[in-house]
């Protein structure tokens, strides 16, 4: 393309990226070979095409869960139970669940009410069911 280059508005290469499973392509027109040419047009790649969630914005809950049955299937899977005993619905694989260091800890997301020596308050990542009043010395 060198030759061409003064008919192609300066543009001296061609970044060619093909997506392996859907055969998608996409072609940028560089003039350098930078290595921040490059990551700008990849930026620009991922940032217009909608048909992919984000990989690193995250997709998990903070709510916790307990185990209420091992299910014995190949790989196993596990049905869970929020702290009020309700079912959760599915069953999930142990690589997509995380232990918890400290069980007993809940973030509030917000105080919503205060009355005497009580707060009621909107835990994180739970719906409004959930809100409930605690003492304020809980509250840290």
């Amino acid at each position: 393309m060198r030759p061409y280059a003064q008919s192609n508005k300066g543009f001296n290469y061609i970044l060619t990226v093909i997506d392996v499973l859907s055969k998608y392509a996409w072609a940028f027109p560089l003039k350098i070979k930078s290595g921040s040419d490059v990551t700008a047009a990849l930026s620009k790649i991922f940032r217009e095409d909608k048909r992919y969630e984000k990989g690193y914005t995250p997709n998990w809950s903070t709510e916790i869960f307990h185990f209420a049955k091992v299910q014995r299937t190949n790989p196993a899977t596990y049905l869970l139970r929020d702290y009020r005993g309700e079912p959760i619905v599915g069953g999930f694989y142990e690589y997509e669940l995380q232990r918890v260091s400290n069980p007993n800890v809940y973030l509030v997301e917000k105080v919503l009410c205060k009355r005497g020596s009580e707060v009621y308050v909107k835990w994180l990542g739970m719906d409004n069911s959930h809100n409930s009043w605690i003492n304020k010395a809980d509250v840290l």
